[in-house]
């Protein structure tokens, strides 16, 4: 089925396949010539000497005398590390600082003993639990015990008849009796009352709430909070690390190092990196890098091993034309069927052709390109039936045809050729045969207003397939590319047709030709631009 590109016409242009495959031809000879070529060479010899182990070896026992790779740089970029870490740097900004001064002057002071005695109290067990002392209320006194003994014997009906008679039937008070005139009494004193509206007695009341308000107060006393700060920091903790650590003794160490005139002098000569610059090999290696960021050096490295190229290696040439001359090249071609050239040494056509084959006449060359001229002549000519066999006829059209019979045959491959078809209802073809009239594949012919790809197999089965009219009327690709197993058809690198039963397994040779099976107004051509077949190399 003819894919929807080749419908609408979207496939790539001639102009384009062909600029593409000269620029990978000519990109391709470039590398071939450029292979043998002294610039590379040269690129090769000195690769080869730059990255060679003896070279490699002499440039770095020259090159080993740098500063960077001395015992001087190592102990100078330690000391530099040091006098830049933030340990040693901190540590002398402290030991040079009034933080410092005023945190040992506060060591082991009253202020400071005071304040760490009232912190100790603070956060003992026995404060703590006092801290979590409950308010005491006037329910917890025994006041408030007495007022509930009296509320309960006010409901007691002894005393209730006792209040009734105002006291005067009872001769001999009782011991209840006696008992709630003693409450009486008491609830109605003014101990009692002001007991009654007690304030509650809370932790503040305490001895223990006036040494936190003390403690309190030291705590936020600037020279305490300073002192502590200090002593909790990061900075102090430094200090106290650092001072006297090996990291501090190397330090100092370093320090006297680096400050003598024998370093500086040392320093001073490994600094001269001048000592391979002023080698031979120096100017070996600068030559390297210099090729090595050639243009043409870099595209050669690149292209060398790709696939790129594959297409370009893995075929061969084995037959074209690109019909630069004046005329046909009888190396390459007859202008004849191949059997009219070998048995009746003559031309002929087929039966149902309305033309007869001329030898020259009906080629022109121009620009190189052939053109081959079906055009109106009346001339008596043969005319082979299958039927009668040879006979002479009138026709009324001359056209022109020419075949590799002689000179080339092929079996597998790429068959392609640059064509413009011409009038679609004529019938120009670039086919292919064998000894046989069958195996026959039509690369491509016109006919009836298309363009088709045919093939007719030795065991008599056919299989065709067809595009539009807009195919014939300009120049196209037409390839076809044979294997063992399938033969594909092509217009401009995109596939028409796909055949892979009954594929020919014989050598075949190309024909191309014009012609017509149905009369014509006036004259029309096919153009050729070129031939080429192709072999895969491995096929050798």
């Amino acid at each position: 089925m003819t894919s929807l590109k080749l419908l609408l016409g979207l496939i790539p242009s001639t102009s384009k396949i062909e600029q593409s495959e000269k620029a990978l031809i000519n990109e391709y000879e470039k590398l071939k010539v450029f292979s043998e070529s002294d610039l590379l060479a040269r690129y090769i010899e000195l690769n080869k000497l730059i990255n060679s182990s003896d070279f490699i070896q002499k440039r770095k026992e020259i090159e080993s005398l740098q500063y960077k790779n001395s015992e001087e740089y190592i102990k100078e970029k330690e000391f530099l590390s040091l006098q830049k870490a933030k340990d040693i740097v901190l540590y002398f900004k402290t030991a040079s600082g009034k933080d410092l001064k005023k945190f040992r002057e506060m060591v082991g002071s009253d202020k400071i003993r005071e304040f760490e005695e009232l912190e100790k109290f603070i956060r003992s067990s026995e404060f703590i639990e006092k801290k979590k002392m409950k308010p005491i209320t006037f329910k917890d006194t025994d006041e408030f015990k007495k007022l509930a003994e009296y509320k309960s014997l006010k409901r007691d009906p002894e005393i209730k008849a006792f209040l009734k008679s105002n006291g005067k039937e009872n001769t001999h008070k009782s011991k209840t009796i006696l008992r709630y005139e003693e409450l009486h009494a008491l609830i109605k004193s003014s101990e009692f009352l002001a007991k009654k509206n007690m304030k509650p007695i809370t932790f503040k009341d305490s001895k223990e709430y006036k040494k936190l308000l003390e403690y309190n107060r030291l705590k936020g006393d600037p020279e305490i909070k300073d002192f502590y700060k200090f002593k909790s920091s990061g900075e102090y903790a430094n200090f106290l690390k650092t001072s006297g650590s090996a990291r501090l003794v190397r330090y100092n160490e370093l320090r006297d190092y680096v400050s003598t005139a024998e370093f500086k002098e040392k320093k001073a000569y490994l600094l001269d990196m001048k000592r391979f610059e002023k080698t031979e090999m120096f100017k070996q290696a600068q030559e390297y890098d210099k090729l090595k960021k050639s243009d043409d050096i870099i595209w050669y490295l690149k292209v060398k091993d790709s696939d790129k190229f594959d297409i370009l290696k893995n075929r061969e040439l084995t037959f074209c034309d690109e019909f630069d001359g004046e005329k046909l090249d009888a190396k390459k071609w007859i202008s004849n069927y191949y059997w009219g050239e070998k048995l009746l040494k003559d031309r002929y056509s087929i039966e149902s052709d309305l033309q007869a084959y001329m030898e020259k006449e009906n080629f022109e060359f121009h620009d190189s390109i052939l053109k081959i001229k079906t055009k109106p002549q009346k001339i008596s000519g043969k005319v082979w039936s299958a039927d009668k066999g040879f006979s002479t006829k009138e026709f009324n059209y001359t056209s022109g045809i020419i075949s590799s019979g002689n000179s080339f045959r092929q079996k597998y491959g790429v068959f392609t050729a640059k064509i413009k078809l011409g009038d679609p209802n004529a019938k120009s073809a670039f086919w292919m045969l064998a000894e046989k009239i069958t195996p026959h594949i039509d690369i491509c012919r016109t006919s009836k207003g298309k363009v088709w790809f045919d093939l007719f197999s030795d065991n008599g089965t056919k299989a065709k397939t067809s595009v539009g009219s807009r195919y014939s009327n300009d120049f196209f690709i037409y390839t076809l590319e044979w294997s063992c197993d399938k033969l594909i058809w092509k217009i401009n690198n995109t596939e028409v047709f796909r055949q892979t039963s009954d594929i020919p397994q014989e050598p075949m040779y190309v024909t191309i030709a014009g012609g017509l099976d149905k009369p014509i107004n006036g004259m029309t051509s096919m153009e050729i631009d070129w031939v080429r077949v192709y072999q895969a190399k491995n096929n050798h």
